[in-house]
């Protein structure tokens, strides 16, 4: 159970409002990963071949 914490929070009822919301949490959490755990990552989600669009999109967005 270490792998995770317990937490309360407001959940917008909006649909576009909630996604939004956890869109700036994922990458919130991104950010918060290694350059190697983030391009593990994106090979995981999205693929090998994508994976260089991906990395440069991640830090067009955070600079």
């Amino acid at each position: 159970m270490e792998e995770y914490k317990v937490s309360l929070g407001l959940e917008p009822t909006d649909k576009y409002k909630k996604a939004k919301q956890d869109l700036i949490q994922a990458m919130k959490s991104i950010n918060e990963l290694s350059p190697q755990q983030q391009k593990n990552l994106a090979e995981e989600m999205f693929g090998r071949a994508k994976v260089a669009a991906v990395i440069d999109l991640f830090k067009r967005y955070w600079r």
